[in-house]
């Protein structure tokens, strides 16, 4: 299918596996993904993740893409220039930060390029870098801050106190037991992605959205390519117009040999 233009591309379970200890990069997809670039293809990551955690992981050490979606589509990232950013009201960011200190949890201010804790590392903290092995964030004044969301460390049992406490419709995602992210406006890549299409004024005919999880459902609904990883959750393969192999066995290498 030659008219697919533009790819984008999840990170987690589907570049990165996380079934390896450590967790490892799919190194034959990456090497395919930049085989796509030299026939002139975009290719987009689109992640979860924060900038400085992709960073961190040292994937852009092994490729370089065209532009990024990070923050579940809070911010794009466009030839090295942002494209769009949506930050947090300040007021709210302080509200949500004095809300969790409350209850002595800890919240991560996140920055389009680094991040930072608003009280000493914890245990709650502790146990979340075990499972994402980064660097632990330094700590600074969360007053007056301008970030594009946020994340908080603190066990599952203090969601039935702060969730009612929350500004109407704010972003509240718990994807692990110690961890949640949170923003004042809900980021979804599939908005993300719209803008990057619209900016680059490529049609939906012309994409494809490679991922596993819920989250990527909203990336199918924007491209007329949709791939579920083999590993995807039931409700992200169903949605999907084309299923690939899981990450172990190079799901993204596969579909992309298949496709383009």
């Amino acid at each position: 299918m030659e008219d697919i233009k533009i790819i984008f591309v999840d990170i987690d379970w589907t570049i990165f596996d996380h079934s390896k200890r450590p967790s490892r990069f799919d190194k034959g997809s990456i090497r395919e993904l930049k085989k796509v670039q030299k026939k002139g293809v975009k290719v987009f990551l689109c992640t979860a993740r924060p900038y400085h955690s992709v960073d961190q992981i040292k994937l852009l050490k092994l490729f370089t893409p065209d532009g990024m979606i990070v923050a579940n589509g809070g911010l794009i990232i466009y030839q090295n220039e942002i494209m769009y950013a949506s930050y947090m009201d300040k007021k709210e960011f302080e509200y949500f930060c004095e809300l969790a200190l409350s209850y002595g949890a800890n919240v991560e201010g996140i920055r389009p390029y680094d991040c930072f804790l608003i009280k000493e590392k914890d245990k709650a903290v502790d146990e979340l870098f075990a499972t994402y092995p980064e660097e632990v964030p330094p700590v600074e004044d969360y007053h007056n801050q301008e970030v594009i969301g946020c994340g908080l460390f603190a066990y599952k049992d203090l969601d039935e106190f702060i969730i009612p406490k929350l500004p109407k419709d704010f972003y509240y995602f718990r994807y692990h037991d110690y961890g949640v992210d949170v923003a004042s406006i809900p980021h979804i890549k599939g908005e993300a992605i719209k803008i990057v299409l619209d900016k680059l004024n490529i049609s939906r005919d012309n994409a494809m959205a490679i991922g596993d999880d819920i989250a990527d459902i909203s990336m199918f609904e924007q491209v007329k390519y949709g791939v579920a990883m083999g590993n995807a959750k039931k409700e992200t393969i169903e949605a999907s117009t084309h299923i690939t192999d899981t990450v172990t066995h190079h799901g993204v290498k596969k579909i992309l040999k298949e496709l383009i």
